[in-house]
């Protein structure tokens, strides 16, 4: 997430609006000393959502059990629901699991793949770490956001990005941008938590407190990349985010705010520690010889140079966190002649036509060679898992211990079957999983969260399934090994499949929340509904996520 393209001009030119944020009250570490308004009869419950990016749930219990983190144990440990499985959307992803949290859905069913993606009907690779695309993410999605669900009430989005429907949204580009840009992470944190004087001043203006407000943290992302999560650096981060959400607390709390507001604190998901480096990109193009595309046009680039472009290549590129990575393939045209023809896209159909799994198995290469793309990329050390279209409804999985095949009846049925074609366990779930479910039978996908939760591959079948699902889908999905990324210079990473990605923690507290340690695994899709829920309004039944607080149900097909 650190670019560049923030551009030093861009710093140098808002320190003068950072310097008012030196006024900040930050002497005493207990309070920011923000004025809310005290609760009126009228006033109904609201909710606030700290959104703490790359929070490793290992990490956050061992500060946890040594007393480090004493905000989030007295205002939500010792007063709420705290849920210490909490699984995340694949991809681990910021963007897609932003979009996920505020939608309740699957990344596959909002149609937001990553922080990178490519369009392959409308020829552009959306990147929202660029500065001229971050607003973007709103229109590229168009599932209704718990935003939107709320309707007719008062909310703030403070800098979290997925914020369609939010009637404040607080993006502090002015504020932020420059410590951003010099990697002054806890500092942005703190200048984002230090917006709700706006909450304050809103709250006082319409006589009631905003009925929502989601609030992102970044510093524990951007500190495991840059330091990894073994760090104490790291550690100091989450310490900083428990510090300065208890000054928010402790104000609400003087207000009396406390008990009218529902509390919740939530990650996009888990990071690792990465130490050995792979350019996937390389592979593909100088190693596997495929016509890769070396620039990423966005869509505003004139559609003429962007059809010229990617006529001259088979093969783009997208990916997140550094360990998964999408690659995006045109179909070859069995009839045209092998041999490639530089700078032309004969042998090629166009980018509408998605290949089929025979052609990945034999792809043409630019010298006109065919090779089994999947193969290679198995055998390659680097490389955990891959995945790819069999066929309608159809999804193929590969290990280098095998190959599983899912399928279900239709794409509005939610149940997915497990059937291995190749190899004694492939995803090695026969110590976990019940052979009932390994057979070919499909099962609901609440079925596959709870049985696969302590296997390697955490509610890996229903995700999967789903995430082939959206148009801006990559052909083939690769994740990385432990220990592997991708991209080859970060310290920490995330966007794989193991549980110390896709495993994180989801805390509540407040009125109607139980005060229990929730020993079934749960997901963050689970908070729309679960919220819905407790502000009083409807829950939508088409939603991947389920209400908290309701017993869990087994998936029926959906009409």
């Amino acid at each position: 997430m650190k670019r560049i393209g923030l551009g030093l001009s861009l710093a140098l030119a808002a320190l003068a609006a950072c310097a008012g944020c030196a006024a900040m009250p930050d002497q005493r570490r207990d309070t920011f000393g923000i004025s809310f308004p005290p609760p009126e009869p009228p006033d109904e419950t609201s909710a606030i959502v700290f959104f703490v990016d790359g929070l490793n749930r290992q990490v956050f219990q061992e500060l946890l059990a040594a007393g480090r983190l004493p905000t989030i144990q007295k205002y939500f440990i010792d007063r709420g629901l705290y849920a210490d499985r909490c699984i995340v959307n694949i991809p681990a992803v910021t963007m897609a699991n932003e979009t996920s949290f505020v939608t309740g859905l699957f990344a596959g069913r909002h149609g937001v793949t990553g922080i990178t993606w490519f369009d392959r009907t409308r020829l552009f690779f959306r990147n929202y770490e660029e500065v001229n695309q971050k607003n973007t993410l709103d229109g590229d999605y168009t599932a209704p956001t718990i935003f939107e669900r709320l309707g007719g009430e008062t909310t703030f989005s403070l800098f979290f990005q997925a914020h369609r429907g939010a009637t404040k949204f607080v993006e502090n580009r002015l504020s932020a941008g420059p410590p951003y840009f010099f990697g002054w992470y806890q500092f942005v944190d703190r200048i984002a938590l230090w917006r709700f004087d706006l909450v304050a001043q809103v709250a006082k203006v319409q006589g009631r407190f905003p009925r929502l407000v989601i609030a992102y943290l970044l510093a524990p992302d951007l500190e495991a990349y840059r330091s990894g999560v073994s760090s104490a650096a790291y550690r100091r981060a989450i310490e900083h985010a428990d510090a300065h959400i208890g000054r928010i607390l402790r104000d609400l709390q003087t207000a009396g705010r406390l008990d009218r507001t529902l509390l919740i604190l939530a990650s996009d998901h888990g990071m690792m520690d990465t130490s050995r480096h792979w350019s996937i990109r390389n592979f593909l193009r100088d190693r596997l010889d495929l016509a890769v595309a070396d620039h990423e046009l966005a869509d505003d680039v004139p559609f003429k140079v962007r059809l010229a472009y990617y006529r001259r290549t088979a093969c783009v590129l997208a990916g997140s966190g550094e360990r998964y990575r999408a690659i995006y393939l045109r179909k070859p045209r069995r009839e045209a002649s092998t041999q490639a023809r530089p700078g032309a896209d004969a042998g090629f159909e166009n980018w509408l036509v998605r290949p089929s799994a025979d052609d990945l198995r034999a792809y043409p290469t630019r010298q006109g060679r065919r090779i089994d793309l999947i193969q290679h990329l198995r055998e390659t050390e680097a490389v955990d898992l891959l995945a790819y279209r069999a066929g309608p409804n159809r999804i193929h999985l590969v290990t280098k211990q095998g190959l599983v095949e899912l399928t279900r009846a239709s794409p509005q049925d939610r149940r997915v079957a497990h059937r291995i074609l190749e190899g004694d366990d492939p995803l090695g779930y026969a110590k976990t999983v019940p052979a009932s479910m390994l057979d070919g039978k499909p099962h609901d996908s609440e079925d596959w969260l709870q049985a696969t939760a302590d296997s390697r591959y955490p509610d890996l079948v229903p995700q999967i399934m789903a995430y082939f699902d959206a148009p801006r889908s990559g052909d083939i999905i690769v994740f990385a090994q432990p220990s592997w990324d991708f991209a080859g210079r970060l310290k920490g990473g995330h966007g794989g499949v193991q549980p110390e990605e896709m495993i994180t923690v989801l805390l509540m507290a407040g009125p109607g929340v139980p005060h229990e340690r929730r020993l079934r695994p749960v997901r963050n899709v689970d908070v729309v509904p679960t919220l819905l829920g407790l502000l009083g309004r409807p829950v939508p039944a088409d939603l991947d996520g389920r209400n908290l607080l309701e017993p869990a149900a087994a998936d029926s097909p959906r009409p």
